[in-house]
C-alpha cells in the first residue's frame, strides 16, 4: 500500500514537471500581473494614471517596427545586428528604437537584448485587441 502511494507520488510529481514546462512565458507573466494587482487592491485601490506618462509609453509603441522587435525578441534574445538585419533598416533607426523599448521597460539591455516581462504583457494586450476586433468585424 505504501508503495503504491510513493510511485503515484512520483508520477503526479512527473506531471506537475510537464505542466510547469508547458506553461506559455506570457502566462507566468498574466498570472505575476494578477497577482501584483491583487496586492495593489487589498490598498483599497489602483493608482491614478499619469497621463503624460501613460501617453508617452503609448507613443513610444505606436510603430511597427517596434512592435516587431517586441514579436521577434518573444523568441529570444536578440544582438542589435540580428535586429537590424531582421528588420532590414539602418542603423541609427534600430538604435532609436532600442532607445526607446527600453526607457519605456518593454525590452532589457545585457549582453544583447531581451524581452522584459512587461514587453511580454504589452505583446499579450495587442493580441487580445486583435481578437477581439477580429471578433467584432
Amino acid at each position: 500500500m505504501e508503495n503504491d502511494l510513493k510511485v503515484q507520488l512520483e508520477e503526479l510529481k512527473k506531471r506537475l514537471e510537464v505542466l510547469e514546462e508547458s506553461i506559455d512565458p506570457v502566462d507566468e507573466v498574466m498570472l505575476s500581473i494578477k497577482a501584483r494587482l491583487r496586492r495593489k487592491l487589498e490598498g483599497g485601490s489602483l493608482p491614478e494614471i499619469d497621463e503624460e506618462r501613460a501617453a508617452k509609453t503609448l507613443k513610444a509603441l505606436a510603430n511597427p517596427d517596434r512592435i516587431r522587435i517586441l514579436k521577434m525578441l518573444s523568441e529570444g534574445p536578440m544582438g542589435f545586428k540580428e535586429i537590424k538585419d531582421a528588420l532590414g533598416v539602418e542603423s541609427p533607426t534600430v538604435s532609436h528604437h532600442l532607445k526607446l523599448l527600453v526607457k519605456t521597460r518593454m525590452v532589457r539591455k545585457g549582453e544583447g537584448y531581451e524581452i522584459s516581462p512587461d514587453g511580454r504583457l504589452f505583446l499579450r494586450l495587442l493580441e487580445i485587441i486583435t481578437a477581439l476586433e477580429e471578433v467584432e468585424e
